[in-house]
């Protein structure tokens, strides 16, 4: 225990001397997207060899998120290109996390279509190589993109924490609140209600908002695996509570690289921060 924390005190002095170094090269950007929004990132240039990385962060979040901005703070030292978008989530210039009880409209579809043109952002500054990194939501939320976008750029795909389901309601009460919101849909009822959705108990969204989250099923997710066509990593925590039973083991049976950290939580955060950086240095090493 003493030697492990030992090592994760060298790492983190480590990366503090060279996030000193290569701090000045930090350069937050913004991107007007089609619909009109402002979205805003933060972007690290690194060396012209290496693939570029895209990170994002999980449900209401921010690139400030501190995994988020720990991860790219380590990966930019290591001398990668590094971006970080923040989803707008129908805010422009959005800068701080979304509270449950705010009015969601958005849909993972909308998230869909920012991330490709924050692809887009990449490769027009000559990025011909992206890793894409998500956490939590982030992470299901890639993992759909590239299922229906196939970005020849993509040459990697490290999930962090991937979840399998966006509410903790049985499949009979959950069906009939998709029936219901369908027929709400279906007349123009575009109205807000309050539903249980990812962590949030009460969050107050339109038909469109739930329909679109509520889609994102263990099946589906399970299958957008299976339909990889790219080289992929799934990080997991082994104490991670946020989790059903068996669904690690389900990721596992998709042939897809998994590596379990001992004990780290959903947030892969403390002590087991360093092995999770380890982890995604090591994938980015084999990527080339």
């Amino acid at each position: 225990m003493h030697s492990k924390l030992w090592r994760g005190w060298v790492r983190l002095l480590l990366a503090m001397i060279l996030w000193t170094t290569l701090g000045a090269t930090a350069e937050p950007v913004t991107l007007t997207l089609d619909h009109g929004l402002v979205a805003r990132a933060e972007y690290r240039k690194g060396a012209a060899d290496k693939p570029a990385v895209l990170i994002l962060h999980g449900f209401l979040q921010t690139h400030a998120y501190p995994l988020v901005h720990n991860l790219t703070d380590a990966l930019a030292s290591a001398g990668y290109s590094v971006l970080a978008p923040t989803l707008t989530l129908g805010v422009t210039h959005r800068k701080q996390s979304l509270p449950c009880e705010a009015i969601h409209t958005h849909t993972h579809e909308d998230n869909a279509r920012e991330l490709n043109e924050w692809l887009q952002w990449l490769s027009a500054r000559g990025h011909s190589r992206i890793v894409l990194i998500g956490h939590s939501m982030g992470s299901a939320e890639l993992l759909l993109y590239l299922r229906t976008h196939r970005p020849r750029a993509v040459v990697h795909f490290i999930a962090l924490s991937l979840v399998e389901a966006q509410t903790d309601l049985d499949s009979d009460r959950l069906q009939k609140l998709r029936s219901h919101l369908q027929r709400k849909l279906a007349r123009g009822d575009r109205g807000t209600e309050v539903h249980p959705l990812s962590f949030c108990r009460r969050l107050q969204g339109t038909p469109q908002t739930f329909l679109s989250y509520y889609a994102i099923t263990p099946q589906r997710v399970q299958s957008a695996i299976k339909s990889l066509r790219i080289p992929a990593t799934f990080i997991m925590g082994g104490g991670d509570d946020r989790l059903s039973a068996g669904w690690i083991e389900r990721i596992r049976r998709t042939g897809q690289r998994v590596v379990i950290i001992p004990n780290a939580s959903h947030f892969l955060d403390g002590e087991h921060e360093f092995d999770l950086i380890d982890v995604v240095l090591e994938t980015l090493r084999q990527v080339g």
